[in-house]
């Protein structure tokens, strides 16, 4: 059910940043996608969704200071949208997930080490 609801949000997301270009509905999937992801979360995972929160801001603000290569035509979080932090930190989260079922599927059965 969760995987369903997630790609549907995602495709929700990327519909809308096409079509609609506003700021609030994507920061509410975001939010959606992010509520979705941390209900069926794992130990730990709630902490890394935090620190690719905090990392996105320290990394999408202290470079929009030093070197502005992108531009955001709806900024508003101090020139970043609303909804980037979460998904950094939601990515981060998707990362780790892919990760171990990377390994659970195709790592060896001996233990190195």
């Amino acid at each position: 059910m969760s995987v369903a609801l997630n790609v549907l949000l995602w495709i929700a997301f990327f519909v809308v940043q096409v079509l609609v270009l506003r700021e609030l509905p994507l920061t509410i999937i975001s939010v959606l996608l992010c509520v979705v992801l941390l209900v069926n979360r794992v130990a730990g995972e709630f902490h890394l969704f935090l620190f690719g929160v905090l990392l996105s801001l320290i990394i999408e603000l202290g470079l929009g200071l030093v070197a502005r290569s992108q531009h955001w035509e709806h900024a508003s979080l101090f020139g970043i949208p609303y909804w980037l932090p979460l998904m950094w930190g939601y990515g981060f989260v998707v990362m780790r997930r892919v990760g171990n079922q990377i390994v659970t599927h195709f790592g060896s059965p001996h233990k190195t080490g």
